[in-house]
This record gives structure tokens, C-alpha cells and sequence, in this order.
């Protein structure tokens, strides 16, 4: 059977984080408009002791899905709409969102930032020498692989040890045999076609990351480095070692369903690895390329308050609590178990999902500390990231589903061009 996950509330000890006090009552109760990406079950904890610690707010949630959120603010909070009180905010999305106004400044929180997030949890909501949003959580990636296929295939189990990370060559070649073994795919992307967790392929092969110049406005995604990693990438559906036209939300169910030999994922989809029926796992560090380097993906969602909330201060309360409130930022990781990015909080994560699945997750907390210190790789800060990130990611969607490397590429970077030369 595969282990389950256990009750995070439970498993916590609270005596060494303090809940924000709780107002005085008001005559009228206010409600936040909540606007996000995720799952609505990701906030059930957090909202819960928010509005139990805050008697006279209440949380009202609006999903959007993850392409539809950049889209959704622009529209909304672009026309002055007062109905979004707070929003997720992507980190990278920091720098063009704060230019358009979409942002409320908090510099004259900085110190109490200071307190409760590292520096580079701040630099990364910061833009023009101001903050602008509230860092929830930080990220890293792992590669999961299926215990039953690997063993049906004879192939070995690679540790939770940072110093025997595979190869993505060596991820290839296993996944091509577990498939002739008998599993419907040898490996899969969580987030398949999204900048976030293809970055650090670019990065471990040497090819930087497509972006350069002081502003990081000059698009560089045609050089020989950049032509080979993306057709290593189309190769990988072109073989059928990965599948073509499943969007990233459907990935993870396909591990979970034991039909995946190896997947790079975070380690928020632990969770549901662990309620899957009959899926025996392991996780492994982040493979690289044997002629490159070792990296990973980072930066994560940030809390936003619009400029335009018609209740500011509760607005303010609430981001706060999820991210600078240390009890606040743990309830954060209940429905989504990223790292926090809250130090208190950050290191309660990490002994409560070290213990949590035994044998599985021995060693995860060293894993992301040594991610994070040693391999990291942040997404270009620049005003042009909105439109990088879409422009990319359709370009990735087409190799994925057969296009040239080299031509796509080449007509992305005059999209780009274009692109930036309205900003």
C-alpha cells in the first residue's frame, strides 16, 4: 500500500508561532476577494485560522486557471476594478506588474519583512529598489520515479543524495527500458511546456537563460546551445518516451496512476503520490546533463493586495498573515506543501515533511537545502517577463508537439523582439 499522508495541523507543534491577534469586532463584517491559480482546497487551513484569529473578515475565493491569471489582472485590475482585494502573483511577474500599476508598494514594511524572510526572499517581490508583494513560498524540484516499474525493468534506484543525482542522458536510456518493460511511459514532465521547470535544462547544458542585456530585453534563444537543449526536448515526445497532448494538470495523475517510470515534479506533488492506491515511490535529486552542471528551479507565488481594494487594511492583515505571520505561513503549506517562505515556518516544513513518509522522504530536507544554496536558478527579472513566458511556453507546446527546434526558435525570437519593443 502507499503511505498516506497524515494530518499537517496535527503534526505541528504551535506553542513557538504566534497567530495574529485578533481585531476589535466591527459593526460590518468586510470580505476579500480572493483571486488564485490553485486547487481551492490549497487555502482551506490558512483561511480557516485567519478567520478564526480575525472574527470580522471573511475569505471569498475565485479560482482562475493558471494561463487565465495573467489575463484576469490585467483586465481586472488594468480597468481600476475594485472587486480583487488580494491575488497570487508569480515572483517573476513582480517587476512588469509593479510598472503597470498592479501592485501596492510595501516598502514601509521592509523591516518587518527583514524580520520574518530572508534577503532573497525580498529581492525576489522587489523591483525598482521597492517591495511589492508578500513572498509565500519558495521551490524546488526532485525526480520521482515508480519503485514497481524500475524493479520490472531491473534498473537501480537512485538516492535522495544530491552527490548521485542521475544524468538526464542516464533518465533517458532507464526510461526507454522500463518502457520496454512495460511501462506506457519512461519519463514526464510535471509542468511539461512551462519556462519554470524547462529553465534549468538550459541552464545545466550552459545555454543561460534566453535573456540578456542590463534590462534582460534582448532575446538570445538561437544559439547553438539553445537549438540543441530544445531538440533534445522535442526528442523526447518525438520517441514516445514522453506523451504528446496531455496538459501539465494531467501529468502528475499519470504517475499517481503508475503509468510513468520517472517524473521531475516538485515536492508538493508528494501528496498526491501518497494517497495514490498501490503507488510505491522514490525521490531522487534533479537530474543534469553529464556535460554541463547541476540546476534547479526556484522562485514560487507571492500575495499581492490590489491598489484598488476598497479594504486595504484587512487586505493587508490577510496577505500578511499567509507569509510574515509565522503560524499564518505553515497553515500556507497545508493545501500545498511548498517550502515557506517564512524562516520559522521554513523550518517547520522541512522537519514535518522529512518525517512524513519514512524511508521515501529520509534526507529531503538536506536535498532542498542544498537545492536552494547550491542550485537554484532564478527566471530573468525583467519588465518583459509576462510576455516571455507566453511567447516561450507556446514555443515549447510546438516542439513538444513536432515542430522544428531550430525554426521555432528563430521565429520566437523575432516574437520576441517584436514584443519587447513595445514596452
Amino acid at each position: 500500500m502507499a503511505l498516506r499522508r497524515r494530518p499537517f495541523i496535527a503534526a505541528v507543534g504551535m506553542a513557538p508561532f504566534g497567530l495574529l491577534a485578533a481585531p476589535a469586532v466591527h459593526a460590518a463584517d468586510v470580505t476579500l476577494n480572493f483571486l488564485f491559480t490553485q486547487p481551492p482546497a490549497t487555502w482551506d487551513a490558512v483561511i480557516a485560522a485567519f478567520e478564526k484569529a480575525n472574527p470580522g473578515i471573511k475569505i471569498a475565493r475565485q479560482q482562475v486557471p493558471f494561463d487565465a491569471l495573467n489575463a484576469a489582472v490585467q483586465s481586472r485590475i488594468g480597468s481600476k476594478d475594485t472587486s480583487i482585494d488580494v491575488f497570487g502573483c508569480d515572483e517573476p511577474r513582480v517587476p512588469a506588474f509593479s510598472r503597470r500599476g498592479f501592485l501596492t508598494d510595501l516598502s514601509d514594511m521592509r523591516a518587518t519583512f527583514e524580520k520574518s524572510v530572508s534577503r532573497e526572499a525580498i529581492d525576489a517581490v522587489s523591483a525598482g529598489g521597492k517591495i511589492w508583494s508578500f513572498p509565500l513560498w519558495t521551490s524546488t524540484q526532485v525526480l520521482f520515479y515508480n519503485k514497481d516499474l524500475l524493479a520490472k525493468a531491473g534498473l537501480p534506484e537512485p538516492p535522495l543524495d544530491v552527490n548521485k543525482r542521475m544524468t538526464w542522458e542516464a533518465v533517458v536510456e532507464a526510461g526507454k527500458k522500463a518502457q520496454a518493460a512495460g511501462a506506457k511511459w519512461g519519463f514526464g514532465f510535471d509542468q511539461v511546456d512551462r519556462y519554470y521547470q524547462l529553465q534549468s535544462l538550459y541552464d545545466s547544458n550552459g545555454a543561460g537563460p534566453g535573456l540578456t542585456g542590463a534590462d534582460m530585453l534582448t532575446p538570445a534563444i538561437t544559439t547553438p546551445k539553445w537549438i540543441e537543449t530544445t531538440d533534445w526536448y522535442g526528442k523526447l515526445f518525438s520517441s514516445g518516451l514522453s506523451p504528446r497532448g496531455i496538459p501539465a494538470e494531467q501529468m502528475p495523475p499519470l504517475f499517481a496512476a503508475g503509468q510513468v517510470a520517472y517524473m521531475m515534479a516538485g515536492p508538493w506533488q508528494m501528496a498526491v503520490f501518497f494517497r495514490a492506491q498501490d503507488l510505491h515511490f522514490g525521490m531522487a535529486a534533479t537530474p543534469y546533463f553529464a556535460s554541463g552542471k547541476p540546476s534547479t528551479p526556484t522562485d514560487s507565488w507571492s500575495m499581492a493586495v490590489s491598489p484598488y481594494s476598497p479594504n486595504r487594511e484587512a487586505a493587508m492583515k490577510f496577505a500578511s498573515f499567509m507569509t510574515l505571520d509565522d503560524a499564518g505561513a505553515l497553515f500556507s503549506t497545508e493545501g500545498q506543501p511548498l517550502p515557506p517562505a517564512n524562516k520559522a515556518a521554513f523550518e517547520a516544513y522541512l522537519k514535518r515533511m522529512t518525517a512524513q513518509g519514512g524511508e521515501v522522504t529520509k534526507g529531503y530536507d538536506a536535498l532542498v537545502r542544498f537545492e536552494l544554496a547550491n542550485t537554484a536558478v532564478h527566471r530573468p527579472r525583467t519588465i518583459g517577463w509576462v510576455n516571455f513566458e507566453q511567447i516561450m511556453n507556446k514555443a515549447f507546446s510546438d516542439v513538444r508537439n513536432g515542430a522544428d527546434a531550430a525554426a521555432t526558435l528563430k521565429a520566437t525570437e523575432e516574437q520576441l523582439r517584436t514584443a519587447f519593443s513595445r514596452l
